[in-house]
Parts: C-alpha cells; structure tokens; sequence
C-alpha cells in the first residue's frame, strides 16, 4: 500500500501514459499499474496452483520430481496468459485504451511479466520446490 501511495505521488505514472492532458489521467495511470500488479499476482498464484496440482496428481516419484526446465517452461508460459488478461482490461476499459494508449499499455505488460517472474521465483523458493529452479 506504502508503495502505490509512493508511486502516486511520483512521477512515475507519467511511464505508464502516453499522453496527459486532461483532469484525473493521474488516476487513470494508477488503475493501470493496480491492474497490471493485480494480474500478475492472480498469473503466478494460478501457475503455481497448477504445478501443486499436477505433483499432488502424479502417480509415482518420477512424475512428481520436476526438472529445472519443465520449471522454467512453465514460468514462460505463464506469460501469455499475463498478455492475455491486460490487453483484454486494457482493450475493454475506455480511459485505458485512450489515456494509457499503446506505449502504455506495452510498459504495463513488461512491467506485468517482470513482477510475474519475481513472484514464480519467490514462490519457488520459499516452497519445498527451491530445488527444481536453483
């Protein structure tokens, strides 16, 4: 919460607009970057959700003990559903698809992939899983 109110105040949410001219485009910058945090978090909860699920499924050891790269595609492919889900709420949303524009809308989705990454990592390292992404 300290960091949206920090993120507020600055100019940062000026990265995310492509163009300012009008009252509360300040506000609409900040609905963008919560959209685009809150799909993040959802994307990675929901991708570590299907991992839990496909190793509690799993009928012996070898099917529950994952490598480094079924991890790692599985970190990837997260990513489309990330893209999916902002354009979709950027496409829908009139302010969105006026104020925040193209430039915008392609800084959230970075910025959207880069927290989904750190939150799939963080994830698995605080999970009993560190060792199939060290």
């Amino acid at each position: 919460m300290f960091a949206l109110l920090l993120l507020h105040s600055s100019s940062l949410l000026q990265l995310f607009m492509d163009s300012c001219e009008d009252e509360g485009c300040e506000e609409t910058a900040l609905n963008w970057v919560i959209a685009a945090v809150v799909v993040a978090i959802v994307c990675a909860l929901l991708m570590l959700a299907i991992k839990w699920f496909k190793k509690y499924t799993a009928m012996n050891l070898i099917q529950k003990a994952w490598s480094r790269g079924q991890t790692i595609i599985l970190i990837v492919f997260g990513v489309l559903p990330v893209l999916v889900a902002l354009l979709t709420i950027w496409y829908t949303t009139r302010n969105f698809f006026n104020y925040v524009g193209v430039g915008g809308l392609f800084k959230g989705v970075v910025f959207s992939w880069l927290l989904y990454v750190l939150l799939m990592f963080s994830g698995h390292l605080l999970s009993p899983w560190r060792r199939e992404i060290l």
